[in-house]
């Protein structure tokens, strides 16, 4: 016996934190046993480890990944304070996300799916040939804003872009983003011009310049609820059926162009553009 310290099951009862959790958390490297018995494989715990254990349940109560965690149990309190508090900021504005989805899936659970489609305008304009900046990730939904937001940050820092519509960044949903598929996602920064996109992507590394070519686009403008997956599916039928109208054809998958900052915007805030860019009309 280790004096003074508490064996796995004794240290779960006082921590609140289930034994299969605590080997996880070992195994991960959060909350490491203070002494491990070579010949029986006994977990033995300092009294001293409870302090920890508290935080990371209370921070897993949060529902912080497990990799967030281990950072904010590096760093020094205020530190690791102030990380919490732009998490938890992170998670109200999620759930004011999630909030207009489910006003949505209620809406297209209690109303016919002809009258939520003929909700959306859909229009079609014309977008010019483009220099941009692109880069694909995999990315499920509760990492994507983090992510795709970093990615969207060092491309807008890169170089002159446009202005305008054709200067708004997009993503390009080659496969939906949800919390179970990851994608991949395009993000899509317009630049001045072709040798500048070349020399930030030179610069950024991991980045690709090309040309987008001139083209049609069939668009409907969204707000933040209404952009969120799965919410935004009515969107694209609405602009299935107009297309299918028109005898018009897509060329590529979806675009969200991005007419506001989502960091800030409100479920009702007009946030961005779906667009389906078109084969040429004959």
């Amino acid at each position: 016996m280790t004096e003074g310290h508490l064996l796995i099951g004794e240290f779960s009862s006082r921590s609140r934190l289930s034994i299969k959790a605590l080997r996880l958390y070992d195994d991960l490297g959060l909350l490491v046993p203070a002494r491990v018995d070579p010949g029986s494989g006994y977990r033995w715990y300092a009294p001293d480890q409870l302090g920890r254990a508290r935080q990371v349940a209370l921070l897993r109560a949060l529902e912080m990944p497990l990799a967030s965690i281990a950072d904010v149990l590096e760093l020094a309190p205020a530190e690791a304070a102030e990380r919490v508090r732009r998490f938890w900021a992170g998670r109200e504005s999620g759930m004011d996300r999630l909030r207009g989805v489910a006003v949505q899936l209620c809406d297209l659970l209690e109303r016919k799916e002809e009258q939520m489609i003929q909700e959306f305008t859909v229009t079609v304009h014309e977008m010019p040939e483009r220099a941009v900046l692109s880069a694909v990730r995999y990315v499920h939904l509760e990492d994507a804003g983090q992510v795709l937001g970093t990615l969207l940050g060092r491309m807008a820092a890169s170089g002159p872009g446009l202005g305008g519509l054709p200067g708004c960044p997009f993503s390009i949903y080659h496969a939906a983003v949800s919390a179970d598929s990851d994608g991949p996602v395009e993000i899509v920064r317009p630049m001045a011009d072709l040798e500048t996109a070349q020399a930030a992507a030179e610069r950024l590394r991991d980045v690709q310049a090309r040309s987008d070519a001139a083209h049609e686009e069939a668009v409907v403008p969204l707000t933040l609820a209404q952009a969120a997956w799965p919410a935004e599916m009515a969107a694209i039928d609405a602009v299935e059926r107009h297309l299918h109208g028109l005898g018009r054809v897509p060329s590529g998958p979806p675009r969200q162009i991005m007419i506001a900052d989502w960091r800030t915007a409100g479920p009702d805030t007009v946030a961005c553009l779906l667009a389906v860019p078109l084969r040429p009309a004959h």
